[in-house]
């Protein structure tokens, strides 16, 4: 108890007086440079659904946050890897939504497909945006801005502090705060509404304060990746039983979504068939308020109804899922270097193979899938390659966290049952209450599984999805084309997302450099040693097998600097769209 008393007093120190936010990078941010959106096949109206359609997330009272939203929140947001949508009428940004309805007494801000799938990043004096692609936003460091902001509403001296309120005579930040938030509820501003306000953004923020202090390990995560699983099993079962909290230690890199409605299976170890088990399964681990009846001393509801009543919105989530399927893979911009084409011309005979040339097949043997015969429009077409770990030889916990977890589900009359065979039931028994998910996808079970072995993922666009590996544990497409000995065990990101269309990926510095200017946006270091982060497998290098064994992490011999520089040229194209997606914008970049 003592350690876990001071771990809860580490993080209110943490959260509420620590803020490496303040900070300003060096070059002009983001949104001081113009935008330049590449694969933008939305209109206007679609896109702002694709901006803030909620799905039923809920976070925080939505004016709440509307209030907190000023233009210093809103610049702490973007170092945080936010993307800021100025067309939005109360400036959310993108990802962020208005969650309301029957289900949600007082309107909430929530998530919403964009805020883990718009992407932005740097090239020179260039912003480029890309629908549908893995988010660089770092959620520790979100969540730590706005709970500090929160706290910094509510003084420690809360007697002192309330006895202003009574005299309605509220201090800054607090006044500006109640003004507005009461102004948006027609309310009075009395000593009685002020008080009351008070007090509930005190409980609120100590809600986050001690739901973060269960697990640390999102301070480790850095940008663009997040243990869905993970922290989603404990945002979803924790409720029924404390003991169903676990470390969500293994974060993985968000996948893009290009062509996936295409795939029989998805999520990086191929767990998930069903797409809506699959959206509603992320709405209830970001949380959509499904098990809040779980409280001492309440009575499991015995209408299935109540049992799984959530704010999940299905007739919203099938929109965004049509939406997301406008999105075509980016192709390589103009404002980045032109493709060599001699050089493609050569990566692509290394990728495929070509036997005429004594070429062997490199890539494409994993990495295009099978078109499956005769395929239904509600069906899956293409049969993803899965590789078992022991072939791929890549960090293992990810795997290990789900296929080891178990769920006590005693509350739901099943008992202690894997975090599979709980994740099944649940989304099948919401999709149940929602009348859904049957008929529109009556080809594809919803059947989820927890074998040790990583989805071969189709390279779409893999130009725009760096850092590489499942874990993104290595920054470029070069390293990852490159023997384990030469890939770095310690990285830096650049914080502003700056993008190496030599070597495709982000421009890093060496962990061992200059230490942290005061002038510098916060260092983004990645370390391998730690776990769930190790850079090793789907290696090429020269070992008394290569040319024949595929095991441990070694996919073939140590491929030549000239071979691998043509691969990425290769990679640069959009030849391998229309292979996933038959539908895809017509290639220009690649004869």
């Amino acid at each position: 108890m003592r350690i876990r008393l001071h771990r809860s007093l580490l993080l209110t120190a943490l959260f509420l007086t620590l803020s490496p936010l303040h900070c300003r990078a060096v070059d002009p941010p983001l949104n001081q440079i113009p935008v330049e959106s590449l694969n933008q096949s939305l209109s206007d109206q679609d896109l702002q659904q694709w901006y803030h359609l909620s799905a039923g997330t809920q976070l925080i009272p939505y004016d709440w946050f509307v209030a907190l939203l000023d233009e210093s929140l809103a610049k702490t947001f973007s170092l945080t890897g936010l993307v800021e949508d100025p067309h939005h009428p109360d400036k959310l940004p993108v990802g962020f939504a208005k969650t309301e309805g029957a289900s949600v007494p007082i309107p909430q801000v929530g998530f919403t497909c964009s805020f883990c799938h718009t992407t932005q990043f740097r090239y020179k004096e260039h912003t480029i945006r890309i629908e549908g692609g893995p988010s660089l936003q770092n959620n520790a460091t979100f969540v730590k801005a706005l709970v500090q902001r929160l706290g910094a509403l509510t003084p420690p001296d809360m007697s002192a502090f309330i006895k202003r309120l009574k005299e309605e005579a509220p201090p800054e930040p607090f006044k500006t705060f109640a003004t507005r938030v009461l102004a948006n509820r027609g309310e009075a501003v009395t000593a009685y509404t002020l008080t009351t306000l008070a007090q509930n953004v005190r409980l609120l923020t100590q809600g986050l304060i001690v739901r973060s202090g269960r697990d640390i390990s999102p301070e480790q995560w850095g940008p663009g990746r997040f243990d869905a699983l993970g922290r989603g099993g404990n945002t979803v079962f924790a409720p029924l039983n404390p003991d169903n909290l676990r470390p969500a230690n293994a974060p993985v890199s968000i996948p893009p979504l290009w062509g996936v409605w295409e795939f029989d299976w998805v999520q990086w170890a191929g767990s998930i068939q069903h797409p809506l088990a699959r959206n509603i399964g992320q709405v209830i681990g970001v949380n959509a308020g499904l098990f809040s009846w779980a409280r001492p001393g309440i009575a499991t509801p015995s209408d299935k109804n109540k049992l799984f009543h959530s704010s999940v919105d299905v007739t919203s989530l099938t929109t965004l899922e049509n939406l997301a399927r406008r999105l075509p893979p980016p192709q390589w911009p103009s404002v980045l270097p032109p493709i060599n084409r001699q050089l493609a011309t050569r990566g692509k005979d290394l990728y495929h193979g070509n036997k005429a040339k004594g070429i062997p097949n490199l890539c494409a043997h994993c990495h295009v899938p099978a078109k499956i015969p005769n395929a239904s429009g509600n069906g899956p077409s293409l049969a993803i390659t899965m590789v078992p770990l022991q072939e791929i030889g890549t960090d293992s916990l990810y795997l290990e966290n789900f296929s080891q977890r178990t769920v006590d589900t005693s509350f739901l009359g099943l008992g202690r049952i894997s975090a599979r065979e709980a994740s099944e039931y649940v989304t099948s028994e919401l999709m149940a209450v929602n009348n859904t998910g049957t008929e529109s996808y009556r080809e594809r079970p919803n059947t989820w599984r927890d074998k040790a072995q990583y989805i071969a993922r189709p390279h779409l666009g893999i130009w725009a999805t760096a850092p590489y590996l499942h874990n993104g544990s290595i920054p470029t497409l070069y390293e990852l084309l490159s023997p384990a000995r030469e890939r770095r065990a310690c990285f830096v990101l650049d914080p502003n997302m700056e993008f190496d269309p030599e070597q495709v990926g982000f421009v890093t510095g060496d962990c061992a450099g200059p230490g942290q200017s005061p002038s510098q946006a916060p260092r983004l270091e990645f370390r391998t040693a730690w776990p769930g982060n190790s850079n090793r497998g789907h290696e090429f290098v020269n070992t008394p097998d290569c040319d024949s064994a595929k095991s441990n992490g070694v996919l073939g011999c140590e491929l030549p600097v000239n071979d691998r520089l043509a691969i990425i040229e290769y990679l640069k194209t959009c030849d391998l769209d229309r292979l996933v997606m038959p539908h895809a914008p017509v290639c220009r970049n690649f004869d």
